[in-house]
């Protein structure tokens, strides 16, 4: 592998972790949210079961997001596999 393809794919691990560390954040984000308003007695019961299902589904769109993000730096490093 050439030198501008290594500087590249040091560039493409780069922001793949960076993207890695951000949606990590994000879900451990939404899962504290989620522990929090199990605990809030405060909060209607209706009220936290409509919380709950939209953590739940933001929890799954960062997974989503997640996934998509591997699959396409899956094929990127393939590329670069071939090129080099």
């Amino acid at each position: 592998m050439n030198q501008q393809f290594r500087m590249v794919k040091q560039m493409i691990d780069l922001q793949r972790a960076s993207s890695d560390g951000m949606i990590k954040s994000l879900i451990m984000i939404w899962e504290q949210t989620g522990t929090l308003l199990e605990g809030a007695s405060w909060f209607p019961e209706e009220g936290r079961k409509a919380l709950k299902q939209w953590v739940d589904i933001n929890k799954k769109a960062c997974e989503n997001l997640k996934s998509a993000i591997d699959s396409s730096y899956a094929s990127l490093e393939k590329f670069f596999e071939t090129s080099g």
